[in-house]
């Protein structure tokens, strides 16, 4: 019976490991298509002579941002999506469970910084529309406000997408709190005495090592 529980636990993390694996895929190919948009901004500028040189100096580091915010985000998902898995496959007992917990945790900063590079994207775009009409403070109005309106859009569209595709309201968490399925604990107490039966003892101490108490629903968490 124990043997089979772990794995039942082991088919189930290797779901999760494939799901978080994908979306890696997926959001490093669209952060690597607005930094190669971001790069060719660059590469691509018009002439500057007669702009001041704040606009030109404020349009080249929202920019570089935006490439540098997108760049690390292909950095990381193509680090989470050939690590993650390679420890799963070929490390010692208790890989598939590190390998998981790594990526629930890396996912969401992964997340902020594809938002992160869009943002300074949305920000570049409307300072180029003040160069492009050299510095003009009325023509490019329309244009700018345009611009802002799709990044309210893109905000308040995911914002409402989060709230539809939420857990209902009775998956609460310990204490009573909301449980995220990303950065959320697994609480489940036999997965939680299974998981750490088999963790490795190198794993297990600098788990234990960690202060998750300080961290909202962490108390009981799958090691």
């Amino acid at each position: 019976l124990q043997e089979r529980l772990k794995l039942n636990l082991l088919q189930i993390e290797d779901k999760e490991l494939n799901f978080f694996t994908q979306n890696c895929y997926t959001v490093g190919t669209q952060a690597a298509l607005i930094s190669g948009f971001a790069f060719s901004a660059i590469v691509e500028a018009r002439d500057m002579d007669n702009i001041t040189t704040w606009f030109k100096t404020s349009w080249s580091i929202a920019t570089v941002l935006s490439m540098i915010f997108c760049l690390m985000g292909v950095v990381k998902a193509m680090q989470l999506s050939i690590m993650a898995p390679g420890l799963a496959l070929r490390g010692p007992e208790g890989s598939m469970t590190r390998a998981v917990m790594v990526m629930r945790g890396e996912y969401k900063t992964l997340h902020r910084m594809f938002y992160t590079g869009l943002a300074f994207f949305h920000i570049s775009a409307a300072l180029y529309i003040y160069i492009l009409f050299e510095g003009d403070p009325y023509v490019p109005i329309p244009t700018l406000v345009l611009i802002i309106l799709a990044l309210v859009f893109i905000a308040v569209d995911y914002s409402f997408l989060e709230s539809k595709l939420r857990l209902p309201a009775g998956s609460l968490g310990l204490n009573g709190k909301k449980w995220d399925p990303v950065t959320g604990p697994r609480h489940d107490s036999l997965a939680t005495v299974m998981c750490n039966s088999v963790m490795h003892p190198k794993w297990s101490k600098q788990m234990r090592n960690r202060s998750f108490s300080s961290r909202p629903g962490r108390h009981d968490t799958a090691t």
